[in-house]
């Protein structure tokens, strides 16, 4: 009776090790690495920023980190000829606000930091049957700007220094968003 009630007991042991490590390795078979989303295209032409807002010379920045964002995701060849590309993506800085985000405690009529907020619309074009996969959609990037030195008493960074480098922050996040939406499924 003993070695039978020992040998349930293996039994039973096994089964409750082999059961669960079969439903996990099951579940683990659909998994993939990289996106799912297939892109309809192979190469995109990226057309260089047009900008309509008031943001301070962006076009160039912008133009500048969205290639890189494309190229060093790889999914998509970027092409320096537009007839040599697949699809085409179009991108319109549209507007550029900055609002005091915190005053100086001594003379509230002075910011010393500022939110910046820039909004674009972007279209995406199929170069094979010139119909746009999708148009205008839009994009929006925020960051702040502080122009108050917290290290050193009375001493201000200039505004435009300020600007010029969440201008920088500003077209990194502007170029993700539009790169994942140019690369997720629509």
């Amino acid at each position: 009776m003993n070695t039978r009630f020992q040998n349930l007991l293996v039994r039973t042991c096994i089964s409750l090790t082999v059961v669960p490590l079969l439903s996990l390795f099951n579940a683990c078979t659909s998994y993939q690495l990289g996106s799912p989303a297939e892109i309809s295209f192979q190469s995109i032409y990226i057309k260089p920023v047009a900008n309509y807002s008031f943001a301070p010379q962006a076009q160039a920045v912008i133009s500048a980190q969205l290639r890189e964002r494309f190229i060093h995701d790889a999914r998509v060849i970027v092409v320096a000829e537009e007839e040599k590309a697949d699809a085409v993506l179009f991108v319109d800085l549209t507007e550029y606000n900055r609002s005091a985000g915190a005053r100086n405690s001594n003379d509230t009529a002075i910011a010393n930091d500022f939110d910046i907020r820039l909004k674009a619309n972007i279209s995406l074009l199929d170069q094979a049957n010139g119909d746009y996969l999708f148009k205008d959609r839009s994009i929006e990037a925020r960051t702040s700007a502080y122009i108050g030195n917290p290290y050193a008493a009375n001493q201000i960074i200039s505004y435009q220094q300020s600007e010029r480098q969440a201008m920088t922050r500003l077209a990194r996040e502007i170029s993700r968003k539009i790169s994942d939406e140019v690369l997720s499924p629509w």
